[in-house]
């Protein structure tokens, strides 16, 4: 057998790229903690990018914060990665430019689901976009991703937890009450449930969120969709197994 070389590492299949500069808990089930995973990853520091990427006029050139994104990409490429994710959902107004970067897959952001898991449930059931910030996640992140004006979705932001926001989205606090973010989400997630009681599975946008998907489960007995799940599925696609068993 002969195999070709000429990468700087090896066994990592999924490169995660990441904010600079950000202190808060990191708690398993994030995206941007290793040992989320049940198989290597490398991560990688975007550096200066501070914030997420914001819709831009795609005729004028690319904002620098962007070429950041893209120069990141290639390098996770460039170390022998099979695919690339990103650690916020809000990256969704980049993954067409990312993925024509380079030559493996790269997965943004968890919308990407949403058409599909629309197609899932039955015709008179939502989707319900559990998000960092409702005020923000406006129609440009959406329709990048092929999430249509028509399509059965509510979207509920995470503006009620103020754990959440104590360490996110421009909070500064660098401890964080795991129980009272947990116990808040929850909340968030029953009341959206009660509010749009055709909601038929959930879809968690953030990156943080998957720490909590058991618990948001248990407590609306829902399908839930996350970030981790995603990755889980691209990894298998770029890391394929062989079946033993018996007949």
């Amino acid at each position: 057998m002969v195999i070709k070389g000429g990468k700087q590492y090896y066994g990592e299949a999924i490169g995660i790229a990441l904010f600079d500069g950000r202190r808060y808990p990191i708690l398993p089930g994030d995206v941007a903690n290793a040992s989320t995973y049940d198989y290597p990853v490398r991560l990688k520091v975007i550096e200066g990018l501070i914030d997420t990427p914001t819709p831009w006029d795609k005729n004028r050139a690319v904002p620098a914060d962007i070429q950041k994104i893209i120069d990141a990409v290639k390098s996770l490429e460039d170390d022998g990665v099979r695919a690339v994710v990103t650690a916020c959902g809000f990256f969704s107004v980049v993954q067409e430019m990312l993925a024509d970067a380079v030559n493996i897959p790269v997965f943004t952001s968890p919308l990407m689901m949403v058409p599909q898991i629309v197609r899932m449930i039955r015709s008179d059931r939502s989707v319900c976009i559990i998000t960092a910030s409702e005020r923000l996640l406006v129609s440009d992140y959406l329709t990048a991703v092929g999430i249509e004006v028509d399509m059965p979705v509510h979207i509920v932001g995470m503006e009620a937890s103020t754990e959440f926001y104590a360490t996110h989205m421009g909070g500064t606090r660098t401890t964080l009450d795991v129980d009272l973010q947990r116990r808040e989400i929850v909340e968030i997630t029953r009341n959206a449930v009660i509010r749009y009681p055709d909601i038929g599975a959930l879809l968690l946008e953030c990156s943080q969120l998957p720490t909590f998907s058991a618990d948001i489960q248990e407590a609306v007995n829902l399908p839930v969709f996350d970030y981790i799940g995603f990755i889980d599925m691209i990894y298998c696609s770029v890391v394929q197994r062989r079946y033993t068993g018996f007949l």
